[in-house]
């Protein structure tokens, strides 16, 4: 066994919680679960800096005069961003959507990118910080003995259209949003967003409706903010899927919607 084999294994071995991020492009929210649980039990974060009971929040960001520090994320961010769209246009304003600069690289127009007064990267790391410092201290109140940067492994869900260097973007923003202390660490790892969709159905949905057996197909409509992806998958085994169809997807997700309403609000 290669010297990188036995400390991929190690490292494994040294894991004893698992964070599922999902980052989204209009809410984002994230999970975990103790490996030595009885039942591995997932606890899905509800808590969030001025409200409780949703599993998400906005995935915005508020920062100080001169866009350097974040002053509020998610729906305290949001807030602001309403209450400041009836004042001076030079006030500093909420910013969002910056995940759209991610992913469509050749595939999306200019002018449907928003317009943002920070560098996406920066944004994209600024606010994975602010999870990060939420995720580190649910984990610390739940397993005081765990270290962070030791025993829990990350999981990112992204877009299934990423490409190598859309997912090594995604870990330089990890490592400066201090997620990870190295950037090829393998305590950070992705999955599609699709796949992750899939497996959840997998596990739960189709027991729950009594359809857990092999040759059953299911379809996955993944509409979110920035893309909807539609995905088909059958039960092949136990805890096995196969793609039925290829997997089609496009930039027509709920934050294009929303802007296409208003453009023909402005319209009338």
């Amino acid at each position: 066994m290669s010297q990188k084999n036995e400390r991929r294994d190690k490292n494994v071995h040294d894991i004893l919680v698992v964070v599922g991020i999902d980052f989204g492009t209009s809410y984002s929210g994230f999970a975990y679960c103790h490996t030595a649980s009885a039942n591995q039990e997932v606890c899905t974060n509800t808590e969030w800096s001025g409200y409780h009971g949703r599993f998400k929040t906005n995935t915005v960001l508020q920062y100080d005069d001169d866009f350097e520090k974040v002053t509020e994320w998610g729906k305290l961010a949001f807030a602001k961003k309403v209450e400041r769209k009836n004042m001076d246009k030079d006030e500093p304003k909420s910013v969002g959507l910056f995940k759209l600069y991610l992913g469509s690289f050749g595939k999306l127009d200019d002018d449907l990118k928003p317009k943002i007064p920070v560098d996406y990267k920066k944004a994209i790391a600024d606010y994975l910080r602010e999870m990060g410092k939420l995720i580190k201290t649910k984990i610390s109140e739940h397993w005081p003995d765990v270290n962070f940067y030791e025993n829990v492994l990350l999981i990112i869900s992204v877009p299934a259209d990423y490409s190598k260097k859309e997912l090594a973007i995604m870990r330089e923003c990890s490592l400066e949003a201090e997620l990870i202390r190295k950037e090829n660490i393998e305590y950070l790892q992705f999955t599609t967003e699709p796949e992750a969709a899939a497996i959840y159905c997998m596990k739960k949905c189709l027991n729950e409706h009594s359809l857990a057996s092999t040759g059953t197909t299911f379809m996955i409509v993944d509409c979110g903010g920035g893309t909807v992806d539609l995905t088909t998958r059958k039960l092949v085994g136990e805890d096995q899927l196969s793609e039925v169809t290829e997997r089609i997807g496009d930039y027509c997700g709920s934050s294009f919607i929303d802007e296409a309403f208003l453009k023909h609000l402005g319209s009338i």
